[in-house]
């Protein structure tokens, strides 16, 4: 028997008993293992990661006290997805105002677009020989007296 520093479930490091014959998963290796919890010994498996070098604990469903570890193992759960929640929330808020972001500038873009066309087509003008006409009627000055 071996004693290893795990990771369970519920985000609390504790000490695990480790023993019997490893199996091989990937790329963890698997032992039957046991933690001390509330004072009871808790089943389940220890998973050693070849890739980060670190130990989990996961609890066996049919074995002794897991109840234990699922009831800390659920709280964790529906806090993390509280916060993940309210993180969604503001990543919809922030993509919301993109889209508004994204629609006027695409309206801005739009009406330079109209404004390019426009000012192409009076250089087309200009070149066949057309006199170049001000997009304003002719204004009187101020100087000049109409009867």
């Amino acid at each position: 028997m071996e004693k290893q520093m795990v990771q369970c479930e519920d985000g609390r490091r504790r000490q695990a008993r480790i023993h019997g014959e490893p199996k091989q998963e990937g790329d963890f290796r698997i032992w039957k293992a046991g933690v001390r919890l509330k004072g009871k010994h808790v089943a389940g498996e220890a998973w050693y990661s070849h890739k980060t070098k670190t130990w989990y604990f996961l609890a066996d469903p049919d074995g002794r006290h897991t109840h234990l570890m699922e009831r800390l193992n659920a709280q964790l759960k529906e806090e993390s997805i509280r916060q993940l929640q309210a993180q969604l929330k503001v990543l919809e808020s922030r993509h919301l105002i993109e889209q508004k972001k994204i629609a006027e500038h695409r309206a801005a873009m739009q009406a330079l677009e109209a404004e390019i066309d426009a000012t192409r087509d009076k250089i087309v003008k200009l070149e066949a020989g057309a006199p170049l006409e001000s997009d304003r009627p002719l204004e009187y000055s101020r100087n000049v007296k109409r009867h």
